[in-house]
């Protein structure tokens, strides 16, 4: 039996309105045997390097021909035509706002097809009928190439050997209010080691970090943990470190050690 078709939907939609099961009705209208996953509707509102930062992050937890659709930032009644970009065996569908550059564009010159069927059907509409070309191997009917991709830059974070520090902001607060940053784990390991650091958030307060979270000894204090998206983590034993000490995205990390 061949696998279901799997489309991921990520947007700032939040769900509270019945908005994303709309949309999710028409797709699997369009698309019935479709099995959507939603990776998050909780991205802050607009925020497309949060959008690029939780999908770079964690698409590769999805087989192989996976289609994610991308949707912060996008409206029925705002105008674009949707880009689709095949990347690492995955299909990424949505308005080309600088999310895909910030997903993947230092990493390869960025190139696609762009929906140009004239069939006046409105953005998100065209986006399903993306997917649904895409998923009945006709993707060519409605799309023509396209290699003019919106350049966004977003700070990454940085390792300054010389200096022995490591620069990073908090990327994204969870359900849980840990606060994600965007210091890739293998950054971390690389750079610090076994060795002893100190880590310093920069927030309406200064906050100081200096150990890893050790399930065998729990304490109630701000420590670094490993996230499932292969960054940073800041966290507290049963606490909601981001409220208790009012961390928000863009404060600043900064490990020395």
């Amino acid at each position: 039996m061949p696998m279901r078709p799997i489309i991921t939907l990520i947007s700032d939609w939040r769900q509270r309105d019945p908005y994303v099961a709309m949309f999710k009705g028409t797709l699997l209208s369009e698309i019935p045997e479709a099995n959507l996953l939603d990776i998050t509707h909780y991205v802050d509102m607009f925020n497309l390097s949060q959008t690029a930062f939780l999908m770079r992050q964690s698409y590769r937890s999805f087989p192989e021909g996976s289609i994610h659709l991308l949707l912060t930032n996008a409206s029925a009644t705002a105008y674009f035509s949707p880009v689709m970009l095949v990347h690492d065996g995955h299909i990424f569908i949505g308005e080309d706002n600088g999310v895909f550059h910030l997903m993947f564009g230092g990493e390869t010159a960025l190139a696609g097809r762009k929906y140009s069927s004239e069939d006046g059907l409105d953005p998100l509409q065209q986006i399903i009928r993306l997917a649904k070309a895409v998923v009945k191997g006709s993707v060519d009917a409605y799309t023509q190439p396209y290699d003019h991709f919106e350049r966004k830059i977003t700070p990454a974070a940085i390792h300054i050997p010389i200096q022995k520090s490591i620069e990073g902001e908090i990327i994204y607060i969870d359900a849980n209010c840990n606060a994600i940053t965007n210091i890739p784990v293998d950054m971390f390991v690389k750079a610090v080691g076994n060795n002893p650091f100190t880590a310093e958030i920069q927030s309406k307060n200064t906050w100081k970090i200096s150990k890893f979270y050790d399930k065998t000894r729990p304490e109630k204090e701000m420590c670094f943990t490993i996230n499932s998206l292969g960054c940073i983590e800041i966290t507290m034993y049963q606490g909601r470190v981001a409220a208790l000490a009012d961390l928000q995205v863009g404060d600043r990390v900064e490990i020395q050690y």
